[in-house]
């Protein structure tokens, strides 16, 4: 199962530098500090009922169940540039209750190392949830960049 996650982990980073979608070519990289707060600060603000990170906002993408789990992804954008910061995706199991906040960076290789890490330490029944949702994304992601490049035939 490890193996099949680095697998995915590996196809979705080279996805994230090909030129497939032009919004994650022309992204900056993820920074430490969009990072650090999709990992860590989101989940205070959250429970504190603070304000959003001035200059971001979040775009949801939806609640996705699979198995004991559900996931919630979300695109972290920043807001003057309207670029991509990041995806966060927040990991609930059901049976132990535990919550999990991961973020994926953008054309950042030190940081998605440690997203690597991170996922890396998760039990099998997360991991194999996890990749069942991100092979799901990269699949419909793929699936798009195809048929925005199909030409049309000619007569």
């Amino acid at each position: 199962m490890k193996y099949l996650f680095l697998l995915l982990l590996f196809m979705t980073s080279s996805a994230s530098f090909a030129q497939l979608d032009s919004t994650l070519v022309r992204s900056a990289p993820t920074t430490m500090e969009e990072y650090n707060y999709m990992t860590k600060g989101y989940k205070i603000q959250v429970e504190s009922g603070l304000d959003m990170k001035k200059g971001y906002y979040f775009e949801d993408m939806g609640d996705h169940k699979i198995g004991n789990y559900v996931f919630n992804v979300k695109k972290l954008v920043r807001e003057n540039q309207r670029e991509l910061a990041g995806t966060l995706i927040i990991s609930h199991a059901e049976i132990s209750g535990k919550t999990y906040y991961t973020a994926i960076p953008i054309n950042n290789a030190e940081l998605m190392k440690l997203y690597g890490a991170e996922v890396g330490k998760w039990d099998s029944g997360l991991t194999g949830a996890y990749c069942y949702l991100i092979s799901a994304y990269l699949s419909d992601y793929i699936l798009s960049a195809h048929i925005g490049q199909q030409k049309p035939k000619s007569k």
